[in-house]
């Protein structure tokens, strides 16, 4: 299908609650005629984060693999500040793509890797190569 064809065609973007931007300000800058769906929501579990850092160190877990911003954030927010220090920060950290990578750089860690893509082939063939 052509852009001229897209053009014509009405087009629905499915997307998470309070999703990202992108695909649709490129849309709209485009011309496209699009509805905007917002089907689904993403609630995190609710866990006792004290116990399960702890379970976390005792693992002596040092590689992270995050593929949200989201999730970024959301491991800031659970983890005190003194288990960032000491251990989390520590972790080196695998993202997917540049932004991914400047939030976990801005948040603390240093040890940062990225991946281009988010497929599976991919992030396992980057984590053997810098594991």
């Amino acid at each position: 299908m052509y852009k001229k064809d897209l053009n014509k065609s009405k087009i629905i973007l499915l997307k998470g609650e309070n999703g990202r931007k992108l695909v649709e300000t490129s849309l709209i800058k485009n011309n496209y005629n699009i509805s905007i769906i917002e089907c689904y929501k993403k609630v995190f579990k609710i866990i006792n984060n004290h116990v399960e850092i702890k379970k976390w160190r005792s693992y002596k877990i040092n590689t992270l693999v995050v593929t949200s911003g989201e999730l970024l954030k959301r491991l800031n927010e659970i983890v005190d500040i003194s288990n960032k220090q000491e251990w989390l920060f520590k972790c080196k950290i695998f993202v997917v793509g540049n932004r991914l990578s400047r939030i976990a750089q801005k948040i603390g860690w240093r040890d940062i890797i990225i991946s281009n893509y988010a497929n599976n082939k991919n992030l396992l063939n980057i984590i053997k190569k810098y594991n």
